[in-house]
């Protein structure tokens, strides 16, 4: 029971970050997306579960279950393939890069549900809306806004809770 309640006001603080970020004058939240691609070698094709097992260059192992099964029927163990995966976001800025805005309710939000990051913007290319985040732990990666125009006013050095859906596109393919 304590654990939905936390759940429930995790939830309400996430719902009001977006209006606290108005409010304080911060630009408005904005959709994106994430893109990650890699290749790496077949372990094994799982044809039932729609899934792959793949071993990265530095021996490290990942399965991923594929959006489009009807790609597996190219993929073979041992074989080379690569992976590419999207996942939608919702970016909230909390804080602006003077260290003004609403982060304390958002980045408490964060700690409740495991599909929030908090991040730092490190450098953004207004053109093409793509962002470079540093979470708190040092990882860098990148949002690109679906609408460039709705991250005109998102600087360098301001804060930003990142909440990702749960619903990941995968895609695989023999490597070329």
């Amino acid at each position: 029971m304590k654990a939905k309640a936390l759940g429930v006001v995790a939830g309400a603080l996430i719902a009001a970050a977006p209006l606290a970020s108005f409010a304080a004058g911060l630009p408005a939240p904005f959709e994106g997306s994430s893109t990650l691609q890699a290749d790496g070698l077949v372990k094994s094709v799982d044809q039932v579960k729609h899934s792959v097992t793949v071993l990265d260059a530095q021996g490290g192992e990942a399965s991923f279950d594929i959006t489009d099964p009807a790609s597996l029927a190219q993929i073979r163990q041992g074989g080379k393939v690569h992976i590419r995966m999207v996942r939608n976001a919702m970016v909230s800025v909390t804080r602006g890069a003077d260290g003004h805005g609403a982060g304390a309710g958002a980045q408490s939000a964060q700690s409740n549900t495991i599909h929030n990051v908090t991040a730092e913007v490190q450098t953004i290319d207004h053109a093409s809306g793509i962002m470079a985040l540093k979470s708190p732990n040092g990882a860098v990666f990148h949002i690109q806004g679906r609408e460039p125009a709705k991250v005109a006013s998102v600087t360098p050095g301001m804060q930003v809770v990142v909440s990702f859906a749960q619903q990941v596109d995968v895609a695989v393919s023999p490597a070329q």
